[in-house]
């Protein structure tokens, strides 16, 4: 069963909006838990520039 070309454009709309209320929600969670991690004193305050500089440090090795 094939569906007409304006319930196929529905239907991608509704996908779409899905995906990106999945991927708000996946941010927002990261965001509770870093400043869960950072409120710990499990991480430690930086600058952009130091962490810049020690993620090109990771990267390199």
């Amino acid at each position: 069963m094939e569906l007409p070309l304006e319930q196929q454009e529905m239907l991608l709309q509704i996908l779409k909006s899905r995906i990106v209320a999945s991927r708000r929600n996946e941010i927002a969670s990261d965001a509770q838990t870093s400043i869960a991690e950072f409120q710990a004193g499990k991480l430690k305050l930086q600058t952009a520039n130091e962490a810049i500089q020690e993620l090109r440090e990771y990267l390199s090795i």
